[in-house]
């Protein structure tokens, strides 16, 4: 449904005050200046949607009734581990992926990355990241957020991804890897599972990097014969596996 979309940070009342971001009653008030009888999307915090229509709006909070409860939709759970890349792109990544529908995006600090960030300036980009990702779910009607993970490295991976139930490997240097749609088919998962996939940074893994993922179970894999910049991978990777497993038109896998 189309509409202005705000994700409240608790469960959507009934009637009543509505939990707003002082930054969300902000732009709803002053930008948007949305007031009495508007009906907006909110989004609660377990991922349940509904219309409301406000009865009252003032710089302090607004209160608003339901008018219609929102089916959820099914949404395959897909993990994008991304390889950290220069300038503007990792903010593209983190839209389009957000716009596509993952579940979770997981900065991934390789050997080759070119980027290097300390603890102060990792936890900067990944506010900014978290912000980027909640403006594209709010303009892609989602009813979720994805989560941005702290950035991790590879051996680190393994505790990041502890309820994935299986994880890809896009690698450019792997002949005869077969495509995501045969890995995914071959894996037997329950629609339920989710899925990882991995891309590396402007260098590409390291066969080591490489080597350590598939001794933790990773499976390997190709995006076909042309080399993708990493930012295209991503995207590309992230929407092969959300189709193969039910999303963006597909039917869902059966179990």
């Amino acid at each position: 449904m189309a509409g202005h979309r705000f994700f409240l940070e608790g469960a959507i009342p009934e009637s009543g005050l509505l939990p707003l971001s002082a930054t969300d009653l902000h732009h709803l008030r002053d930008v948007l200046r949305l007031g009495v009888d508007d009906t907006i999307v909110v989004v609660g915090d377990g991922g349940d949607a509904a219309v409301v229509r406000l009865t009252f709006v003032a710089a302090d909070g607004a209160t608003a009734e339901i008018v219609e409860r929102l089916a959820q939709s099914r949404i395959p759970r897909v993990v994008l581990v991304q390889g950290l890349a220069k300038g503007e792109k990792m903010e593209l990544v983190i839209r389009q992926a957000t716009e596509l529908g993952v579940e979770r995006i997981v900065p991934l600090s390789t050997s080759r990355s070119v980027v290097r960030l300390d603890a102060a300036k990792a936890a900067a980009r990944a506010t900014r990241w978290r912000r980027i990702a909640a403006e594209a779910a709010k303009q892609s009607q989602r009813t979720s957020v994805p989560e941005i993970a702290d950035l991790t490295d590879v051996p680190g991976l393994a505790g990041v991804l502890g309820d994935v139930e299986c994880t890809l490997v896009a690698w450019e240097d792997a002949d005869g890897a077969p495509g995501i749609g045969e890995t995914l088919a071959a894996a037997v998962l329950t629609p339920d599972a989710a899925v990882a996939i991995v891309i590396g940074p402007e260098g590409g893994l390291s066969a080591d990097e490489v080597a350590t993922l598939v001794s933790a179970g990773a499976r390997v894999v190709s995006l076909g014969s042309n080399v993708l910049r990493t930012e295209t991978a991503g995207v590309v990777a992230a929407a092969l596996v959300l189709y193969e497993r039910g999303g963006l038109g597909k039917e869902a896998p059966v179990a």
